[in-house]
């Protein structure tokens, strides 16, 4: 892969509790576009979670499957419930000018 700038992709849970969500954080962007799996399917396994980020037009840049997670607290929760959270690092499969 050329060299691109390296971006964070990350899985969280819906803030409803619903379903787990694959996307990637682009900087000046107030949406971005995610891939959504149903928590009752469990967690997303690796192949999914890479062929998510593939149908985003994402690679992980260093090839492995290498995810490290976090636990945090949803902003404004007053209960203080503890969200999972996933991240790796990924480039664009069809890097721009900006990318490289």
């Amino acid at each position: 892969m050329p060299h691109t700038r390296a971006i964070r992709a990350h899985m969280i849970q819906s803030y409803d509790g619903t379903e787990w969500q694959v996307f990637v954080a682009l900087p000046d962007e107030a949406r971005w576009p995610t891939v959504p799996f149903p928590l009752t399917d469990g967690i997303p396994t690796l192949r999914a979670r890479t062929n998510a980020l593939a149908t985003l037009g994402y690679a992980l840049l260093d090839g492995e499957h290498t995810w490290d997670w976090m636990e945090t607290v949803f902003e404004g929760d007053p209960d203080g419930t503890v969200s999972l959270v996933a991240t790796t690092t990924v480039a664009p499969t069809h890097p721009t000018a900006d990318d490289t």
